[in-house]
């Protein structure tokens, strides 16, 4: 077995180039609570942290689906998505790897990738979803609105998706 060598303990520097510097992001807990509840497709979603939140780097959300629910094959054309099943089994395809994946699973979502999940279990799911950068809160928002209005119809689905950049393959 090889020995790992330990750093000593130093005390941290402070000032110079290394300093700490004060970030133009606001430090934030969002309890699910305070979370906003949306319905994009009918699901329900809250949205944990926005695009505006994290400076544009990421969007968290919290999403839980119902047996047979989830979307067929799409891809974003801009970001990456993380996904990470908290409870249920889905039914995961990413590029050309089709896995049945429950609680604790992880799956990174390379830009430009087609995948799609559904969850194949008897009880409600529950998965975070990050994109890297932000933008699908944008997205699930516009979607959520589209449905509330009541001018749903598949060619406004699909100016949402055009100027987010997302594709679905098949009819969703």
């Amino acid at each position: 077995m090889k020995q790992q060598l330990r750093r000593p303990f130093t005390k941290p520097k402070t000032g110079g180039k290394n300093a700490a510097k004060t970030s133009p992001l606001q430090a934030t807990i969002v309890k699910p609570e305070q979370a906003l509840s949306i319905k994009p497709f009918g699901l329900d979603v809250k949205v944990l942290l926005t695009t505006e939140a994290t400076g544009g780097a990421i969007s968290v959300l919290m999403g839980w689906l119902k047996p047979g629910e989830g979307p067929s094959d799409h891809v974003h054309f801009n970001q990456e998505e993380i996904f990470f099943i908290v409870e249920g089994t889905y039914k995961m395809t990413v590029g050309d790897q089709t896995s049945t994946v429950g609680p604790g699973t992880i799956a990174f979502i390379p830009r430009n990738v087609v995948h799609r999940f559904k969850n194949v279990g008897d009880t409600t799911g529950c998965m975070l979803e990050w994109s890297l950068p932000g933008e699908q809160d944008h997205y699930f928002k516009a979607i959520s609105q589209l449905a509330a209005s009541g001018g749903f119809t598949g060619e406004k689905v699909m100016e949402i998706n055009k100027k987010f950049d997302t594709k679905f393959l098949a009819t969703h």
